[in-house]
């Protein structure tokens, strides 16, 4: 008996794929680590600006928006860069999601001290994102940016030759003399 306990419990936790988020998080840490980023990747409250919208009184608004995003991969590198690939809203005429990869690094306390967004996919249905995310997270985690893949307008919509994330605002930005 106890070794089939064992066993099961080897075969449940080979399950979890280290590219998953719930190989490094319970479901908790993982809801709260999602509107983390969240809050830097998503629309602000309209009280918001991009300074404040990290304030504590804010974050019951992004709290709301958890169930309209999902982790789709996750790696956390040697280096201590934290890779992530989200499905998330899309505000377009095209469609309603869309995928959003990048990394981060966490603090002793597990809050965000970096944050980078490395592309944004264009909108798509979930087979297509998850197919393509795929390809993009895999060259994310093993190069640290998706330079190749910037100029195909089927895998990447940001960035491109007129926009670049900016790692002040945290925000994808036009480019200054355009």
């Amino acid at each position: 008996m106890r070794l089939s306990f064992f066993s099961l419990l080897i075969i449940l936790v080979s399950c979890t794929e280290k590219d998953s988020v719930n190989y490094y998080y319970s479901s908790t840490e993982r809801d709260s680590l999602l509107t983390d980023i969240i809050t830097y990747i998503y629309v602000q409250p309209q009280q918001a600006t991009w300074q404040s919208r990290f304030d504590q009184q804010f974050r019951k608004y992004y709290v709301s928006q958890l169930s309209k995003f999902n982790f789709e991969k996750y790696w956390v590198a040697d280096d201590g860069w934290h890779y992530y690939y989200i499905i998330r809203p899309a505000r377009s005429a095209q469609g309603t999601i869309r995928g959003v990869g990048g990394r981060l690094k966490l603090d002793e306390n597990k809050s965000i001290s970096e944050f980078e967004e490395i592309f944004n996919t264009p909108v798509g249905d979930l087979p297509e994102l998850r197919t393509k995310g795929n390809e993009l997270f895999k060259w994310m985690i093993k190069h640290g940016h998706i330079n190749e893949y910037v100029n195909n307008p089927d895998f990447v919509e940001w960035p491109n030759e007129q926009t670049y994330y900016d790692t002040v605002r945290h925000e994808w930005l036009i480019r200054p003399g355009l």
